[in-house]
């Protein structure tokens, strides 16, 4: 999964959705400067990074590290001085300015535990389409140990760990071959005990059957799988991430119940496994 940054009249969307707003206070804008505040949508910490470019004018005012609580809004996150604004139409393009770099949860207290055994999240015998470090689109530290398993649109999703539903998507119905339908995938994002976080990718329009802030048990359905986003075919996109200060979200390597030290190869089928 790779982190998307786009930017119209002061926001800034990432990871397929808008997790993390950044936005114009016009209450607390002055005749010098304007204000921005940062939102996180999620109910799971989200750190976040700015990284100022070379030629980023001493005068824009920013806090350059922090981790938002869920729900939590931060005001004056930026401060932009009125005079660089663009007269027409009163726009900024932050990333002229910055890179940013976000991750659910928080660096200071996530612990990735190397020996928790995940569930298949799926019962049926499917295919893996594209594994870890796989060439597609599994070739960024956000989606290096993601698996691609090849699903039929209808098959029930189930939680591969235990964990809070943080966030969740399922208003899409569009999907594409190119990177630019990559924000139009539905998913279930669940946090973990550890800090670490499941994603679950390409659910189908109306797909959730969890809500946002819910309790799961290992092996509970969560969702229905579909063909929405950036795929050329049916699937779920399964990934488990941390947050880095360095790097934002990094994906992690896991391991299946029945499976433990194989490792999992495109084109070959898997089903689940149990002790």
């Amino acid at each position: 999964m790779r982190i998307v940054i786009f930017l119209l009249l002061f926001s800034i969307s990432i990871c397929k959705a808008q997790q993390v707003s950044i936005k114009r206070d016009s209450t607390l804008s002055t005749k010098e400067y304007v204000s921005l505040y940062v939102k996180n949508n999620m109910l799971s910490p989200m750190f976040c990074k700015i990284i100022p470019k070379d030629n980023i004018p001493e005068t824009i005012i920013f806090t350059e590290i922090t981790v938002i609580k869920p729900s939590e809004r931060i005001n004056n996150f930026i401060k932009v001085p009125r005079n660089i604004l663009k007269t027409d139409s009163s726009l900024i393009t932050l990333r002229d300015y910055f890179n940013f770099k976000f991750g659910y949860g928080d660096p200071s207290t996530v612990k990735h535990t190397d020996e928790y055994e995940y569930l298949l999240p799926y019962k049926r015998n499917r295919k893996l389409i594209q594994g870890n470090y796989g060439n597609f689109s599994h070739d960024h530290i956000s989606s290096y140990h993601a698996f691609d398993f090849g699903t039929q649109i209808g098959d029930t999703i189930y939680a591969a760990r235990e964990g809070k539903v943080v966030m969740i998507k399922e208003s899409s119905k569009k999907h594409g071959r190119t990177r630019k339908f990559i924000n139009h995938g539905n998913y279930v994002i669940i946090q973990h005990d550890d800090g670490t976080t499941a994603a679950y990718f390409h659910l189908n329009f109306n797909g959730a059957l969890v809500e946002q802030g819910d309790l799961v048990e290992r092996g509970q359905a969560i969702g229905i799988s579909g063909m929405t986003g950036f795929t050329t075919t049916p699937h779920l996109h399964f990934v488990v991430h941390k947050a880095t200060e360095k790097n934002g979200n990094v994906s992690v390597a896991i391991q299946f119940e029945g499976f433990v030290g194989k490792k999992f190869r495109k084109g070959r089928r898997y089903t689940r496994r149990r002790k």
